[in-house]
């Protein structure tokens, strides 16, 4: 029975780690949204929504932090 328990929690925790993880990608892609109708035709969009898909969601925009945005943002001139 101990072991049944066991394998029943492993399975719950990589299930819920899913959940948890895969959770991040929408809300990075809704960030770049955002970002994309404060900025305008000043934010590269796409690109952001691009960096998203391929860092699994680590890269996260924040419109109010120059730092996060730096990759994404055309020149003025």
């Amino acid at each position: 029975m101990g072991s049944f328990g066991l394998i029943i929690a492993l399975l719950l925790i990589g299930i819920i780690e899913n959940c948890i993880c895969g959770a991040s990608i929408p809300v990075c892609i809704t960030n770049c949204v955002q970002c994309k109708q404060m900025f305008g035709p000043y934010f590269q969009g796409k690109a952001c929504g691009d960096a998203c898909i391929t860092s699994n969601g680590n890269l996260m925009p924040d419109c109010n932090n120059a730092g996060t945005l730096g990759n994404f943002l055309k020149r003025l001139y």
